[in-house]
């Protein structure tokens, strides 16, 4: 999403007040295995402070995702509150700062970024999700298998041996 800015920028202390619900450009480079595939929403203010940008909002997603133990597919939603700020390319010589550009500012960035920070790293339908067999990939939600989990080292192995005989 390109906002411009042009008319805050004459005026140190002027505001724009931004509000839409857009796909997000970058957002399939976030995980492979999360998936927005609704629009994300963003209300906030962006307001000039002596050149710098003073972004303020609040940003809704809903996501698709896998559990992580299971592999059921999951639901999930963040509400974010973003407070960024973002300076003209001229004048910084931070790399990682947020910047705009020909009274320009591209806030896919802003937001995605925003939205990778907060993702949970991994995502479980329940506490008590038993996950797949390690064996046979049954899930051990639904059914009990037989599986043998007994794993031996086999640096020991000759040892079971001897006390075999």
């Amino acid at each position: 999403m390109k906002v411009d800015i042009r008319d805050i920028l004459k005026i140190d202390g002027a505001a724009l007040d931004i509000e839409f619900t857009d796909m997000l450009e970058n957002s399939n480079s976030i995980d492979p295995e999360i998936v927005f595939e609704e629009p994300v929403s963003f209300k906030g203010r962006l307001v000039n402070v002596t050149g710098i940008l003073k972004l303020d909002g609040r940003l809704a997603a809903q996501y698709k995702t896998r559990c992580y133990r299971c592999l059921k597919e999951l639901k999930g939603s963040l509400e974010l509150k973003i407070s960024e700020d973002i300076v003209s390319t001229e004048n910084n010589t931070d790399l990682e700062a947020y910047t705009y550009e020909n009274y320009h500012i591209d806030l896919d960035k802003i937001l995605v970024d925003n939205l990778v920070l907060n993702l949970p790293m991994k995502t479980v339908c329940s506490d008590a999700c038993k996950g797949l067999c390690s064996v046979c990939g049954s899930d051990l939600n639904e059914k009990d298998c037989c599986c043998s989990t007994e794993a031996i080292d086999p640096r020991l192995e000759g040892l079971k041996k001897f006390f075999n005989s």
